[in-house]
């Protein structure tokens, strides 16, 4: 007798797929901007405000400098920062809501009510505020942002834990000794493993756009080329009262967007296959 399985479903789906493919080619653009010279986007190369021609795709800014580049190492820059604060992120949310969904009551309840008070400060004015008084290096940007925005993925991964830790397997184990923290990692670990992925890309999308934010007020790092900075001149310079925005102002504002579409996109595909809850919500 034949039995017929199944079709697998995919992780991404459709909707997925798509924002891979355009992640894919954003990452392949900054992968490309390593391979410039170091003063790439920083150095003059042709008069000021110079209109887009041969060799200057996008013309110039008010320095002369190369909107192109700018926009290719900015890829860089805005990859760089959102990919290490979101694995930062994810690493101190899993820790945190970990041990407050294995650890002694008193513990749980310690971590929890510090998550709160996090929670309720909003995060884009607290990193405003602290880059403005801390500085804007990379580093410090990536330090401020970890640190801010992990109380949200805390709260998920907790409860994920607390739900794995229902699961009759582990209380048998619990009863009989077996230690909380080789029960996570062992045993617990393929339940909660899956969620970090939507915790990365969703955290990911945050970053970009909180550091555009901050770069596009003229609080981010002036020496090293990103979409916010960029887009921080065309104000500064009045660009939108001509038709220089269209290749100044547009192609930093349409990468800022794309780039958290494509986040979005997989964060919800993601998310809807490995949540019980959201996946029978669409059926």
């Amino acid at each position: 007798m034949m039995f017929l399985r199944a079709p697998r479903r995919s992780l991404l789906g459709t909707q997925g797929l798509i924002g891979a493919g355009i992640l894919v080619a954003i990452v392949g653009v900054a992968l490309y901007g390593t391979l410039l010279p170091d003063d790439a986007g920083r150095a003059r190369v042709a008069q000021p405000y110079a209109p887009p021609g041969a060799g200057l795709p996008l013309g110039a800014d008010d320095l002369g400098r190369n909107l192109l580049d700018q926009l290719i190492v900015g890829a860089g820059t805005s990859l760089s920062l959102a990919f290490i604060v979101a694995a930062a992120t994810t690493a101190l949310a899993a820790l945190v809501g970990g041990a407050a969904g294995i650890g002694p009551r008193w513990l749980s309840a310690t971590l929890m009510r510090g998550t709160d008070v996090m929670l309720v400060l909003p995060e884009l004015i607290l990193y405003i505020l602290a880059a403005a008084f801390l500085g804007q290096s990379f580093g410090t940007r990536v330090t401020i942002l970890a640190l801010i925005l992990w109380p949200v993925p805390a709260r998920v991964l907790r409860a994920a834990v607390l739900t794995a830790w229902s699961r009759g397997h582990l209380e048998v184990a619990r009863a009989m000794g077996a230690p909380r923290w080789w029960l996570l990692l062992r045993h617990g670990s393929y339940l909660i493993g899956p969620l970090l992925i939507p915790v990365f890309v969703r955290t990911a999308m945050r970053a970009v756009i909180y550091d555009a934010t901050l770069s596009f007020l003229g609080l981010g790092d002036p020496t090293a080329p990103s979409w916010g900075t960029t887009l921080f001149w065309v104000q500064t310079n009045g660009v939108f009262l001509s038709e220089a925005w269209l290749w100044w102002a547009l192609p930093p504002g349409a990468a800022i967007t794309l780039t958290v579409l494509a986040l979005a996109l997989i964060g919800i595909a993601v998310e809807e296959r490995l949540n019980p809850a959201l996946r029978e919500a669409t059926r």
